[in-house]
């Protein structure tokens, strides 16, 4: 199949594009956005570009920041039979998403309906909710067409950012490979999401990084490890002192304190089930 691959930067992006070149199925062009796209909204930090990576395969790059009437014209000078896109955050307009006979699908590191939006590790990992990645159909509403492909990821304690996405692009580059062939074949079944379980979330502001200790320590040093990519500070309150951690450093799921334990630059935080252990770079009374 002939495809129009539409992304940004990081693996959840570059994996299934690599994916895809040693495939059977062929890329006409790739598309994407100017990082210009994201000011004032807080994101994870990678270095990856996918419009690179399309130019070193002499891919066809066509730049989404510009009208759409611009942008189709530019695609009708491309065949594609399927629009794939991944980590893509802007909505596609219908003149682009009915543009292809096949369909246009996306992939989305969440079990779908939950957690739509434009950040969902984040917030999965803030939760404590099980990860996974889910490909859909794309309509007018974010996140929220048919599913063709789902699949739960399990991760070990203490990962990152970039091990997860990852891992979750990984199982979404396997997950894409099947449905095309199942596409390509007639054989696709899509399922309806359940609009009453859906949830959905914005990008993160500042103080959705301020560690709540109703949390198990456990699930705060998962959630610390894995949004650093983020470059925020993380905001404990404690008494009348606001310290601003660095680094999670461990936890003990046994322990039981009944306050904060400050030993050098190491905080000893009790929490709804173990202590969290990080350093800090500051502290402020209050």
């Amino acid at each position: 199949m002939d495809i129009l691959f539409i992304g940004s930067s990081g693996a959840l992006s570059l994996t299934p594009f690599k994916s895809l070149l040693s495939s059977s199925h062929r890329i006409s062009a790739v598309a994407t956005h100017r990082l210009l796209a994201f000011e004032n909204k807080i994101i994870a930090l990678e270095n990856e570009s996918l419009a690179l990576a399309a130019r070193q395969f002499d891919i066809p790059v066509i730049d989404m920041s510009q009208p759409v009437n611009a942008i189709v014209k530019q695609l009708s000078d491309h065949q594609f039979d399927v629009i794939l896109m991944s980590c893509f955050g802007k909505r596609l307009p219908a003149e682009i998403i009915n543009l292809p006979t096949a369909g246009c699908y996306n992939m989305h590191p969440s079990l779908l309906p939950a957690y739509r939006g434009p950040e969902p590790i984040f917030w999965q990992l803030k939760y404590g909710a099980e990860l996974g990645v889910s490909w859909h159909r794309v309509v007018n509403e974010f996140d929220a067409g048919d599913i063709v492909a789902q699949q739960e990821v399990k991760l070990e304690d203490g990962a990152s950012y970039h091990e997860i996405s990852s891992k979750l692009a990984e199982k979404g580059a396997q997950l894409m490979l099947r449905f095309l062939s199942e596409l390509d074949s007639g054989r696709l079944a899509a399922v309806p999401q359940g609009n009453n379980l859906a949830s959905y979330h914005p990008y993160p502001s500042a103080t959705d990084f301020d560690i709540d200790t109703r949390y198990s320590a456990r699930q705060l040093y998962n959630f610390m490890r894995g949004t650093e990519a983020y470059a925020q500070p993380y905001r404990y309150l404690s008494d009348s002192q606001h310290f601003f951690l660095d680094k999670p450093l461990g936890y003990d799921a046994d322990r039981t304190i009944q306050s904060t334990r400050v030993e050098h630059d190491r905080l000893y935080i009790p929490c709804n089930g173990g202590v969290l252990i990080a350093s800090y770079t500051d502290k402020i009374t209050i």
